[in-house]
């Protein structure tokens, strides 16, 4: 065989071996993020104790388990916490966690004069599921959830959304779906798959060869599409009172994303913080937290009574 055909047989070995490489460890990346180590309610316990606010009182607060059969295939547990008010909130938790880093946000509530459920998402806490969607799958198991809850409890008045990281990603994908909703609260969550990149990617076309490449693999072995997880698409569709919350030092969800909610909500409110880190602004600012969550339910109070006119 002549040498020429013998280097072209070696280079396009390489080039497929590359190839092969560069997908592999694409795929594995995205199945690390997808489906990472389930972290436990001990682990994150500890978790919140270590880095967050967290109380052991919390968890002697009595809740009533609400099981939802999710349409995917698992069992879905949510945690309604009846403090005897009119209204309810529901909090969304973030990516491998559970309703254990909603407690916080279920005792500022409880203290704003809010009920609370507290859905664990698919792959998280109690919950069944064998994988992570970003939301894609996530928003659905969560309408389900809230449906459920409703059904065993006609009396149960959904109020607002709040949700953190992924979970506020989640409440916004959602929100279109619950025509009556009062009010929603997006804290440090991303606008879409794009923006998720956005502090890994500083460059806008690598940031979509990126998405383009994810989406592939999601696609093909996960059963959504990057698409399906884009909230700020989501937002053009919501009309009722949104506070955008995050922090400019973010460094897990850039705060990019905020500015990206802002520009397709322009009237929504916004509060930002300086230096606090990914997802514990309530933890050191504790007193502008709660008071911009009071501003927006104030605001939701007061069309509610327009309303009633």
């Amino acid at each position: 065989m002549p040498s020429g055909y013998i280097a072209l047989i070696v280079i396009c070995c390489v080039l497929a071996a590359v190839l092969i490489g560069a997908f592999v460890t694409l795929f594995l990346l995205v199945r690390s993020y997808l489906k990472p180590e389930k972290r436990s309610d001990e682990d994150l316990i500890v978790h919140e104790k270590d880095v967050k606010k967290f109380s052991d009182e919390w968890l002697k607060e009595e809740y009533v388990p609400v099981w939802t059969e999710s349409r995917f295939g698992y069992r879905l547990k949510g945690y309604f916490y009846d403090f005897g008010f009119a209204e309810t909130v529901v909090c969304l938790h973030g990516h491998n966690a559970s309703h254990i880093s909603q407690l916080k946000y279920m005792e500022l509530f409880k203290k704003l004069g809010y009920n609370a459920f507290l859905p664990d998402h698919r792959y998280s806490g109690s919950s069944g599921g064998k994988y992570i969607t970003f939301g894609a799958k996530e928003k659905i198991d969560a309408a389900d959830a809230i449906n459920n809850l409703k059904t065993l409890r006609p009396d149960v008045k959904i109020a607002g959304l709040f949700g953190e990281s992924m979970g506020a990603a989640t409440a916004m994908l959602l929100a279109p779906e619950i025509p009556d909703l009062g009010f929603l609260i997006e804290y440090c969550g991303y606008a879409n798959f794009e923006g998720l990149l956005s502090g890994f990617l500083k460059n806008k076309t690598f940031r979509k060869l990126g998405v383009a490449l994810i989406g592939m693999v999601t696609k093909a072995f996960y059963g959504f599409s990057p698409k399906e997880c884009d909230a700020a698409e989501a937002l053009t569709k919501t009309r009722c009172p949104l506070l955008i919350l995050h922090s400019r030092a973010d460094q897990v969800v850039a705060f990019e994303n905020a500015l990206i909610l802002k520009g397709v909500r322009p009237d929504a409110e916004t509060v930002f913080f300086d230096d606090s880190l990914h997802a514990r602004s309530l933890c050191v600012y504790p007193e502008r937290f709660e008071s911009a969550v009071f501003d927006i339910l104030e605001r939701y109070d007061r069309s509610k009574q327009l309303k009633s006119v």
